[in-house]
């Protein structure tokens, strides 16, 4: 019996996807490290702390385009300033989370620190301990633009509807009689604070888990970077499909190796089938 032989241009065809199917692997090599090891990652969020921990990388920051304002409204209490610092509150160089831009003044009141908002009052400690936020709800004048100090120590806002005065528990508010009152008037930061400023809240812009999500999906390099994810799934798939298509075709062929090589033998042997 006649061996059977490959054609030609089967072979050829052969050869030619193996070496595409070599060359696909080894470039979806670097795709399937950089995905496997930003999922893992990105799978230990809680215990890595990943949402918490913040890039302080400059150039990383730069990429996101994270800068920092050069106008930093701030107010001074005591011997601390409380700034603006684009959409965060600063207490010195500390993060105040519990208020919200816009920064309307902040004064010292009854052993207590107040920092107004449009709408809000929020009530620290002279240490910056939160103690209590109030809003309309609780009886805060809304449209505030302004804090202040009555002679006697009370707390003043000036809204659109006039100057209103609070009682020492801040709950009650009355128009205001007093004519010397001491507000609170916006200041830029100190140029160490201004500089501490900038790094503080360059370094709140962009968490870890951002980035390495960002890697993952390739947003990173922005809507490029969405295609080349989007291409390295069609190779991964081109290489599924090409590996799996070598691989019946050589199952193939070593059947028929087999088969070719029993029949030879019976052929030898004189066991074979006669024509």
């Amino acid at each position: 019996m006649t061996p059977h032989k490959r054609k030609p241009g089967r072979a050829k065809l052969l050869r030619s996807l193996f070496i595409w199917h070599r060359h696909i692997g080894i470039i979806s090599a670097l795709f399937v490290f950089l995905l496997a090891g930003t999922g893992l990652l990105l799978n230990h969020t809680e215990e890595l702390a990943l949402d918490s921990r913040h890039v302080q990388s400059g150039l990383l920051l730069d990429w996101y385009g994270v800068k920092a304002p050069d106008s930093m409204p701030g107010y001074r209490v005591g011997s601390s300033t409380i700034s603006e610092v684009g959409t965060q509150i600063y207490w010195d160089t500390t993060l105040m989370p519990q208020v919200s831009p816009p920064l309307r003044g902040a004064v010292a009141v009854h052993d207590m620190v107040v920092i107004g908002t449009d709408g809000q009052l929020v009530l620290f400690t002279s240490d910056g301990e939160l103690i209590e936020r109030m809003d309309e709800a609780d009886g805060t004048p809304a449209g505030i633009q302004s804090l202040g100090i009555t002679t006697g120590g009370d707390l003043v806002v000036r809204t659109a509807h006039g100057i209103l005065q609070s009682d020492s528990s801040i709950l009650k508010w009355r128009e205001s009689t007093d004519s010397s009152i001491n507000w609170s008037v916006p200041v830029q930061p100190a140029p160490e604070l201004h500089t501490a400023l900038q790094k503080a809240y360059r370094g709140a812009g962009v968490t870890l888990e951002q980035v390495l999500l960002d890697i993952h999906t390739g947003r990173i390099l922005g809507s490029h970077g969405i295609y080349l994810i989007d291409a390295a799934a069609l190779l991964f798939m081109a290489l599924a499909i090409s590996g799996v298509w070598l691989w019946a075709r050589h199952l193939s062929s070593a059947r028929r190796h087999r088969k070719n090589s029993h029949h030879r033998h019976s052929a030898d042997t004189g066991t074979g089938s006669r024509s």
